[in-house]
């Protein structure tokens, strides 16, 4: 029976082709990553039931892709930066041995490249502003304003307290120059908290017990951060609002305008969305970007809880939102660091 053909000569069918290569290929993803194409997908698919142009819903569609792509090539060419740096690590002796180090540390990265592990690290960050950006979009328009005369009712009666506009009247000005400077935090808080874990990694001896594993941290962080992120894109056009300093013009206390408060004005007006406010993604964000370098790092994270929760009331004072707006978004901050623990759990 020689012409009985084997099992094993039997060409696999494209299909198995492709699934093993999709399979393989979501294997070398992150977490963090993997949320990121999630949430991708579910834009673009969501784009058409939106009051969106049709040119409006192609830029989307074409600017996720190339995003998911972005991400699946540097999933696929970056090296993995711990396994790549002790490779790296030439041994001490004669020339004969460090070159040989060197060649070890070529043949281990293969045609990998661990400059591409420092872009796939903070990339997440460029896919914040873009996801930020296509939310405005997915917006409908309230004429009634339910939801914003509903949240100025609570801040009315939170704001008008004698012991705060007191706390306001007594810091002023710097009381008010300094939530100012606290709510441009929320800009840079975000990268800071990243190169925290990149402090961590030069320096493992910080954390508790001197162990880090810089990528499950890295990617833990973004998993905690996107999570918040994401979570109050999706729910913007849910509840749609408008920022109380752009409806009501309200400020409690004395009217200060210092430098921060004129460039805060600047970046929102040249780059913020203008459209919902509920729930507050800036103080998600620094919210799970606190309890992240906490869990790694305690002693700075009392300095970025600090930040987070000056972050949290200068949203409220400044009128940037409602107290409604910070407490949810404090609330999902918190909500996404759970969520992502356990999805990191060992």
């Amino acid at each position: 029976m020689s012409d009985v053909i084997q099992p094993s000569a039997i060409p696999a069918k494209p299909a198995v082709k492709t699934a093993a290569r999709l399979f393989e290929a979501a294997a070398r993803l992150r977490v963090s990553e993997k949320l990121v194409l999630i949430y991708l997908t579910y834009v673009s698919m969501a784009a058409p039931f939106y009051r969106v142009w049709v040119t409006q819903g192609l830029t989307i569609a074409v600017l996720n892709f190339l995003a998911s792509g972005v991400i699946t090539l540097l999933s696929k060419y970056s090296a993995d930066s711990g396994s790549v740096k002790l490779a790296g690590s030439p041994p001490t002796g004669s020339l004969k041995d460090t070159l040989r180090g060197f060649r070890l540390a070529e043949w281990s990265a293969g045609e990998r490249s661990v400059f591409l592990v420092t872009i796939r690290d903070w990339f997440p960050a460029v896919l914040i502003l873009l996801a930020y950006r296509e939310s405005g979009l997915l917006f409908f328009p309230d004429s009634t304003h339910r939801l914003d005369y509903l949240f100025v009712r609570w801040d009315h009666t939170l704001l008008e307290n004698r012991w705060v506009l007191g706390a306001l009247d007594a810091g002023a000005p710097w009381l008010e120059r300094y939530l100012e400077f606290a709510y441009s935090l929320c800009y840079p808080l975000v990268p800071l908290g990243l190169g925290a874990l990149y402090v961590l990694r030069e320096w493992p001896r910080l954390a508790p017990g001197g162990r880090f594993e810089a990528d499950r941290a890295i990617d833990r962080f973004w998993t905690t951060v996107l999570l918040a992120q994401f979570t109050c894109y999706a729910l913007f056009p849910l509840f749609p609002s408008t920022p109380p300093r752009v409806f009501f013009h309200d400020l409690p206390g004395p009217v200060v305008q210092p430098l921060f408060r004129e460039m805060n004005f600047w970046i929102l007006g040249q780059y913020g969305i203008q459209s919902s406010v509920f729930p507050s993604g800036h103080v998600a964000a620094v919210t799970a970007t606190a309890l992240s370098v906490r869990a790694h790092w305690p002693r700075a994270g009392v300095f970025f809880g600090v930040a987070a929760a000056s972050v949290a009331v200068a949203t409220v004072v400044g009128r940037y939102h409602y107290a409604a707006d910070a407490a949810a978004g404090a609330l999902i901050g918190i909500a996404a660091f759970l969520v992502s623990t356990r999805l990191h759990r060992p």
